[in-house]
């Protein structure tokens, strides 16, 4: 490829890159039967040089260990870095990249040292993606990419909306430097996680933005004893209409009631539930009582069954303890 710009892995404005020394590196691992695995490698660097998207400084490196692409760094070293930020918002690198031993990258330093300063404006990008949890299973499923979703992107000087594409992908261009707040506006009953607040300091960067919406229901009641008062400090549980009566392990959260007797579930995905105490097992142990359902039976099937819509905000009523 000589005489050409390097080809730098997934597009300029989406990498971190900078000439740095290893100061030292860092292992954690474990013994299993007799053998040593490593967990995870952190490389602690000291930037020499901010190239794309850096800054001076310490940069922390990491890798699994688990892997044949991982870069292999040597302490004392230098090294021209290009780094891509992972989903727990640690950076890494490996060997597919173009990072080197920075007396390897004379080219890559040229190219990148030769770059305009300056740019039109940084981009915001990202996908919203679409969870569903039925009330019978114990995890949800990712449903893919959600179009016609609005995302908001705005700063101390601007605010603008994007609408998602059939792969439920957005892009805003032209972002000053600043803090941008970047959000998704949800339809009523659903719910994708706390706005993200980022800091643009290079106007030739970017900022990667991912959502999960996913639709959520409430349900709230009261528990009593046989004479009428209120019943403090017992867990409540939900659980799907078609495992009532099965003592499943609990899926949802209970909830407790307080000093009145009442309890709350906050953030139940939809669909057709029935409520009670005792009605689930722990992990490989029985229920500690005998169950009661909502209104007041042992018998699953003659329990009363409550359908939530998203953003339902239900009073399920009064569950009656016979022998409390």
């Amino acid at each position: 490829m000589h005489g050409q710009r390097p080809a730098l892995p997934g597009g300029v404005e989406c990498r971190r890159g900078f000439a740095g020394t290893v100061r030292s590196i860092q292992v954690s691992k474990e013994e299993i039967a007799g053998s040593t695995r490593i967990l995870e490698t952190v490389v602690h660097f000291e930037v020499d040089q901010p190239l794309l998207n850096a800054v001076a400084g310490r940069v922390d490196i990491v890798s699994t260990g688990l892997s044949t692409c991982d870069y292999r760094f040597t302490k004392g070293q230098k090294y021209l870095v290009y780094a891509w930020k992972r989903e727990d918002g640690r950076w890494t690198t490996n060997i597919c990249s173009r990072t080197r031993p920075l007396g390897e990258a004379a080219e890559d330093l040229h190219f990148l040292t030769t770059m305009p300063r300056s740019g039109t404006g940084a981009r915001v990008y990202g996908r919203v993606n679409e969870w569903v949890h039925h009330p019978a299973d114990e995890h949800g499923v990712d449903y893919g990419p959600l179009e016609h979703v609005t995302v908001n992107v705005r700063g101390a000087t601007f605010s603008a909306d994007r609408v998602t594409d059939n792969d439920g992908r957005y892009e805003l261009t032209g972002i000053p430097l600043g803090t941008v707040s970047i959000s998704v506006v949800t339809p009523f009953g659903f719910h994708a996680g706390a706005e993200r607040n980022v800091e643009v300091k290079d106007l030739r960067g970017c900022v990667a933005a991912d959502f999960t919406m996913h639709a959520e229901s409430t349900a709230h009641g009261i528990v009593v004893d046989q004479t009428g008062q209120p019943v403090a400090g017992v867990s409540v549980e939900a659980v799907a209409e078609e495992l009532a009566g099965y003592q499943p392990k609990a899926i949802h959260t209970p909830a407790r009631t307080d000093n009145q007797g009442r309890f709350s579930f906050d953030r139940l995905p939809p669909g057709a539930y029935v409520f009670g105490i005792n009605i689930t097992k722990g992990r490989y142990q029985p229920p500690s009582g005998t169950p009661t359902f909502l209104p007041g039976t042992a018998v699953g099937k003659q329990a009363t069954v409550f359908s939530l819509k998203p953003g339902d905000q239900t009073d399920v009523g009064t569950i009656r303890l016979a022998n409390w």
